[in-house]
């Protein structure tokens, strides 16, 4: 790694060396967050499977011909289920799934902000250390030149 070199480079120079650790904790942060975004990639995923399921549960229970019969399945057995009972379930748990959905996908936008944060901050770091290493080189170049 670049800043392993500058840092042997620098005689472990301490602005130096504050900046790279800085730069590993944010990097263990981000790694953090990315594990955050992932399982709730995941989630959402798992989200919208059940939403279209749901979904078609509603669109066959709209297409149900006068007096039919609906069952629910509950453990082993099939339940009779009354069929206003049975569009009112349905039409609660998209209601619940279409707001887990949200909230899933407003934590997906906060840590994609937090992400981009974590990210500006390690190249701010980037380039403090940057700069101070070149700052270094300078001054071990100056006293060659006047001997």
């Amino acid at each position: 790694n670049s800043f392993c070199t500058l840092l042997e480079m620098s005689g472990l120079d301490p602005e130096l060396r504050a900046a790279y650790e800085e730069i590993q904790k944010l990097l263990a942060e981000l790694k953090e967050v990315q594990a955050k975004k992932t399982k709730l990639l995941e989630q959402r995923r798992g989200l919208g499977a059940q939403q279209n399921e749901n979904q078609l549960v509603k669109t066959e229970l709209n297409h149900l011909e006068p007096g039919a019969r609906v069952y629910k399945l509950i453990g082993p057995a099939l339940v009779e289920q009354s069929e206003t009972d049975a569009k009112t379930i349905v039409e609660k748990r998209l209601e619940f799934i279409g707001q887990e959905i949200q909230r899933t996908e407003s934590a997906v936008e906060d840590i994609d902000k937090k992400e981009d944060a974590i990210r500006a901050a390690v190249v701010s770091q980037q380039e403090r250390m940057n700069k101070r290493h070149q700052m270094l080189q300078k001054q071990q170049q100056q006293p060659q030149q006047q001997e």
